[in-house]
């Protein structure tokens, strides 16, 4: 019995020693805390249970406007990784990651861009909605996800490395898989009809790299100020083009866009809601549009049904 008893306690020992040499305790892992939802998506997925992942920013939140509260200062401060969007996405929230970037403790994931990839309006401010170029997104998690296993090498087995290249694999094609589709739908659709007015300038990089022209109402941040004037010019433009109809997004108060559809009503233009897209943020868990590729091909279809109804 006590030889029993003996083996047992091996066998336990064998087992635990085991993992804590292929794998990380708790205490290891390296915490990385995400602004964006976008960004979320990618490291959480790819990334799995080999680190802590986490978000400020929750779906609908839009990081324009978005402010730190007490409690994201003291995530931030206990985060061995900060990672973020940059070129001022995080708008009031820029100051303090601007900060913490000196310590060497946060990291843009635009930062692996050159002038020639961004969109710059009046040409002097660059646009930062870049994950609507699929290809584009992928480059800069790419070489972010690279950044994160280089300064945490060490913490990592080898195990867990081909781990999390094989996640970000599933994740890039994915990705790869929904650019296609959408160069497909849009494809569809005769050139002079790939209109898209939307709630505000997030759908930039989208209109480049899927040939659509895209409008919105307001600047590339929810915080610029539009009037009276953008909004009659705005009814004007989608009187004399047709424009079928117009789109609201999910981190975006509708009050404008209602505006503007009552606006080409009393013009005699019929201007249809086209449903919500989601721009700066995913939609909730659960959802199926929590992750960019959920999120993407929802606004594609959205689009797409909307263009070629109009065609």
């Amino acid at each position: 019995m006590k030889a029993l008893h003996r083996i047992t306690l091996i066998i336990v020992a064998t087992y635990i020693y085991s993992c804590t040499s292929n794998h990380q305790t708790d205490a290891n892992k390296p915490s990385i805390v995400c602004t964006t939802t976008m960004i979320y998506d990618a490291l959480s997925q790819i990334l799995d249970t080999t680190m802590y992942v986490s978000t400020l920013m929750q779906p609908g939140i839009d990081p324009h406007t978005y402010k730190a509260s007490a409690g994201d200062l003291k995530q931030l401060k206990k985060a061995d990784l900060v990672v973020y969007n940059g070129l001022n996405l995080e708008g009031k929230f820029s100051e303090t990651l601007d900060e913490i970037s000196k310590t060497d403790k946060a990291l843009a994931v635009t930062k692996y861009l050159k002038e020639s990839d961004l969109i710059y309006t009046d040409g002097t401010i660059p646009d930062p909605h870049i994950w609507f170029d699929l290809p584009l997104w992928q480059y800069c998690i790419r070489n972010t996800l690279d950044e994160i296993l280089k300064r945490f090498q060490n913490q990592l087995s080898a195990q867990q490395i081909q781990f999390i290249e094989k996640n970000a694999e599933k994740y890039f094609l994915e990705l790869t898989e929904a650019h296609h589709e959408a160069l497909r739908k849009f494809a569809e659709i005769p050139q002079e009809q790939r209109v898209v007015i939307t709630a505000h300038d997030a759908f930039n990089y989208f209109g480049r790299v899927y040939g659509v022209e895209v409008i919105g109402l307001q600047g590339i941040s929810t915080a610029s100020e539009f009037g009276l004037k953008d909004v009659v010019e705005m009814i004007h433009f989608i009187t004399e083009r047709k424009i079928p109809a117009i789109f609201i997004e999910s981190t975006v108060s509708d009050h404008t866009v209602k505006a503007v559809i009552e606006g080409c009503k009393s013009k005699g233009h019929t201007l249809k809601l086209g449903g919500t897209l989601y721009s700066d943020a995913l939609g909730p868990k659960g959802s199926g549009h929590h992750t960019l590729y959920g999120a993407f091909r929802h606004n594609v279809e959205m689009i797409y049904q909307s263009l070629k109804a109009g065609s």
